[in-house]
């Protein structure tokens, strides 16, 4: 069915038409045209794509915004992309595992993205032209990737299947844009028409090298772990491939539920792997799983206290994962026992509402609050699928009711606290004064908490739209209102871990919605990893991110300006801390498409990493 008369009707009423006025279009396209179904938006924007294609429309970034599907994946930034390794033997024995034939363990078929890695064969390459293509058709840039891989085994691989599925990722994406696809009836069938055409790398080394100047290019790679995997050993291998984020699960941070949930890893672990992982400046995501075999609401709750007050944990990221009972698992044979009872609704509503209210730190970002397993796949837990939003919805309603002195759960005053929570200890600073800060002083002192706000005082009082602190709930996307990203204050956040010092850098306003931040680690001399390339005082920056909607990377404009500005600013001060404490090195773990950027500013390849002589 031709749409391009459905598309120009919605083109040529930009920018004033609305979701509703689109749906109405919709309708009366489909009743006049007797269509059974209405036509997706998906088929409106691929109709549109090919116009653009053929210089029969302009490109209209404001009309594919108003199309594009699930918009909150681009708006931080980064598209992420979904990938998973072949099944493979797992030496573990964890009861809550679902073990699927033809799945690698603990992974389920009817996720959706397990369904698009299973009917692609496993195929790294497949996987990821599918996706790239899925996430095209339905508006999404995709120039800038963050590739995760999942299995949390990856080391339990063979060295050579492992290179080669990192190489044929950069392969996917460098060779993207030459692909002429066919799509199939499937929702994940596809036919690439020139497959004989197309030119992959005949090395790893080759293939990242391309992705620097791709169109396409992989901005993060993750693979996920666990706490016994993690030895030097096995980071210089991570850095090789140029992986720059590490998920680990850990599940609880209780020795015995660990021991009867059969994990066969320590708490002890866990503290060393950070550490280790640390050291080599790797961003830290942690899978907590709240309703474990042995375990309460109380100890549930213990755990996310000790990993954010413990300097042994403090994870950068968390995935809030609730047990399910699943069939053939161990855990399933304890239910029909009556030897296990399932966490609740309530259990759950409870855990998230005391972690959000009096918990997560704003220098952590929680990636996922429930795992995507179909309800159908559940014998027993909470059945309610839209758990997030309620917890959320709930929250903000009773956080208004309080700040307007109705009657709430929540109270004037624990509202308040909760905000003062974004600052915890803090001291205001002029823009002057940051030329006369001595950062080395508060460590003298022990204050490894605290907070340091350059240019205005935070308002504390007023309601605003997050519930939570974490990284995601604050990002500027969420703020309703206007915001004006030149009247920001640099905020610095100080914290103890493991490795020594830890600095959350950031730019917010006053109502602490966050535009952008890096997290700079300086390590006494004993958290210094031994590689040849670290100097005997290096500060490393381990994450360097600024919020935006996701900008084409040759695109120029007022929003690639802003963010080049505030890119710049965030590591000028990471450098000026790191000086001013007497590091004679500043390291930062990027990805090599970035590399121009730090050259430009004077840093040079050491190893992967890319250093600058302070």
């Amino acid at each position: 069915m031709e749409i391009f008369s459905l598309v120009k009707e919605i083109y040529d009423r930009i920018p004033n038409i609305t979701p509703d006025d689109i749906k109405d279009l919709q309708r009366a396209f489909a009743k006049e045209n007797k269509m059974k179904d209405l036509p997706s938006k998906s088929q409106i924007l691929q109709s549109y794509f090919q116009e653009v294609k053929e210089w029969k429309l302009e490109k209209n970034q404001a009309f594919e915004t108003l199309l594009r599907k699930r918009a909150i994946r681009s708006l931080s930034g980064i598209v992420p992309v979904q990938v998973l390794t072949k099944p493979w033997p797992c030496p573990w024995q964890c009861i809550f595992c679902p073990n699927e034939p033809e799945m690698p363990k603990s992974y389920i078929k009817s996720e959706p993205w397990a369904m698009r890695a299973w009917l692609n064969q496993f195929d790294p390459l497949k996987q990821v032209y599918n996706r790239l293509q899925s996430l095209t058709t339905t508006g999404h840039q995709t120039d800038k990737i963050e590739m995760i891989v999942l299995w949390w085994s990856w080391d339990a691989y063979p060295r050579d299947y492992k290179i080669d599925f990192v190489k044929n990722l950069y392969d996917a994406c460098n060779t993207f844009s030459d692909l002429q696809i066919k799509q199939s009836e499937s929702k994940y069938g596809f036919e690439i028409m020139n497959q004989d055409d197309i030119q992959y790398s005949e090395s790893l080394d080759e293939a990242i090298k391309r992705n620097e100047s791709a169109n396409h290019r992989i901005i993060w790679l993750t693979i996920e772990t666990r706490p016994d995997l993690v030895i030097h050993e096995n980071c210089k291998f991570w850095r090789e491939l140029w992986v720059t984020r590490v998920e680990m699960w850990i599940q609880s941070t209780d020795d015995e539920i660990l021991a009867l949930n059969k994990r066969w890893h320590t708490v002890e672990q866990i503290k060393t792997a950070m550490h280790i992982m640390r050291q080599y400046g790797f961003k830290i995501s942690i899978h907590l799983m709240p309703g474990l075999y042995w375990s309460n609401l109380d100890k549930d709750i213990q755990s996310f206290k000790t990993v954010f007050t413990n300097p042994a944990f403090q994870p950068d990221e968390l995935k809030f994962y609730p047990t399910s009972v699943i069939p053939n698992t161990p855990l399933y044979d304890l239910y029909c026992e009556w030897k296990y009872t399932p966490i609740s609704t309530e259990w759950i509503l409870e855990v998230i509402r005391e972690t959000f209210l009096n918990i997560i730190p704003p220098y952590t970002r929680i990636k996922r609050l429930i795992r995507d397993i179909p309800a159908t796949e559940i014998v027993a837990w909470s059945n309610v699928t839209n758990l997030s939003q309620i917890a959320h919805e709930k929250l903000l309603k009773e956080m208004k009711l309080a700040l307007l002195g109705k009657d709430s759960l929540l109270n004037r005053k624990s509202v308040l606290d909760f905000y003062s929570r974004l600052y915890w200890n803090y001291k205001l600073y002029s823009d002057e004064d940051i030329y006369f800060m001595n950062f080395w002083d508060i460590w003298k002192v022990g204050e490894w908490f605290k907070t340091e706000i350059i240019w205005a005082s935070p308002d504390l009082e007023s309601f605003r739209q997050f519930v939570c602190l974490d990284t995601r709930s604050r990002e500027v996307r969420n703020r309703t209102e206007k915001s004006d990203w030149s009247q920001l204050n640099l905020v610095l956040r100080w914290y103890k871990s493991s490795a020594w010092q830890e600095c959350f850098i950031s730019f917010e306003d006053t109502l602490g919605y966050l535009y952008g931040f890096t997290r700079l680690l300086r390590p006494n001399e004993e958290s210094i990893a031994w590689v040849s390339w670290l100097e005997k005082w290096t500060a490393i920056i381990r994450e360097l991110h600024v919020y935006w909607e996701l900008q084409k990377i040759w695109e120029k404009g007022e929003s690639a300006t802003q963010h080049t500005w505030l890119w710049r600013r965030l590591l000028s001060f990471a450098y000026k801390m790191s000086k001013l404490a007497k590091y004679t090195q500043l390291s930062v773990i990027s990805w090599v498409w970035v590399r121009a950027y730090y050259q430009s500013l004077w840093f040079e390849l050491k190893w992967t990493y890319m250093s600058k002589i302070i």
